[in-house]
């Protein structure tokens, strides 16, 4: 078992993370570094209890000795921040993002994957400002000018499929029908993934890592018209389903409880996606496609089971 290359993985109890996790102890080549706030909690035990090849440590991501600490010896690296953490300190994701970097090249870890964002700030002109977007490009950015020779590989999830379950939760009418609503207009082209589909696009990366060096690799598993959402629902569950496209004044209702500036940087990430997806017009999102087989929306929902509830 000495043999096992060391994989640290940040934010290990999240969606991204633990789907790392979970695919490359599948493959049974790895030891696992499982990065968390707290190795208390009940998902980090979850974690724990999935294997002895697994690792849980303690990491506060802000502070450089923890950081140090918990990549040292690691052959890869899989680092992500969550903005929603300190919303309101956006650019505490920044500094966390270039620290992690800072540390990972101080140790000449071998590879270093960075889960990205676009910049939104450029994609439109500086006319949208959603943080989590941009900070995630100006860590990417801070990699590729500071650390040419640090060996980072980009990934870029599209919008989650699993939004409907949570955070953005699909609505039911008195009747049944289960309301897909978002601030967009029907016609507009979602880039959807399925968060899961992240552990074997990474798992895929590392069998051969020298390959997507300084690479960009979108996971999104289909591009598909926001109308379409309900008709795909429907025909996998037969429950009957609608798109509906909220105003602005309707989507800042649904998030009274959320401070203004939360609800301006939500309206602004869909007004992204409305006019220039979360891509951009001219890049390729089908890379991790052509990697392997991504989930659709449709595959996603004969996987999940979910029925809108």
């Amino acid at each position: 078992m000495s043999t096992r290359r060391l994989v640290t993985v940040v934010g290990a109890t999240g969606a991204q993370g633990g789907a790392v996790v979970r695919s490359l102890l599948e493959t049974d080549k790895y030891k696992i570094r499982a990065l968390t706030r707290d190795v208390n909690s009940e998902k980090a035990q979850a974690i724990k209890r999935l294997s002895d090849n697994i690792e849980m440590v303690t990491c506060d991501i802000s502070k450089y000795d923890d950081v140090k600490r918990a990549f040292q010896d690691s052959w890869a690296i899989y680092a992500v921040t969550d903005f929603w953490v300190q919303p309101d300190k956006p650019e505490v994701e920044l500094q966390q993002g270039q620290l992690m970097a800072d540390v990972a090249a101080s140790l000449q870890i071998p590879y270093y994957i960075w889960s990205t964002l676009d910049d939104s700030n450029k994609l439109s002109d500086g006319k949208l400002n959603i943080p989590y977007f941009a900070h995630k490009a100006q860590v990417r950015d801070y990699i590729e000018q500071k650390y040419p020779n640090l060996k980072a590989i980009f990934v870029e999830l599209a919008y989650y499929m699993q939004n409907w379950t949570g955070y953005f939760k699909a609505q039911k009418s008195e009747d049944g029908t289960v309301i897909f609503a978002l601030p967009v207009d029907q016609k507009t082209i979602l880039p959807l993934a399925d968060v899961d589909d992240t552990g074997p696009v990474i798992g895929e990366i590392l069998n051969n890592p020298d390959k997507f060096v300084h690479q960009n690799i979108c996971i999104c598993g289909e591009e598909i018209p926001f109308e379409d959402l309900a008709k795909v629902f429907t025909k996998v569950t037969g429950i009957p389903a609608i798109s509906k496209t909220l105003t602005e004044e309707e989507f800042r209702s649904i998030l009274s409880q959320k401070p203004k500036f939360i609800q301006d940087e939500l309206l602004d990430m869909y007004k992204l996606l409305e006019e220039y997806s979360c891509y951009g017009k001219n890049k390729d999102w089908t890379t991790g496609k052509k990697l392997m087989q991504l989930n659709t929306f449709e595959q996603w929902l004969k996987k999940s089971g979910w029925k809108g509830e």
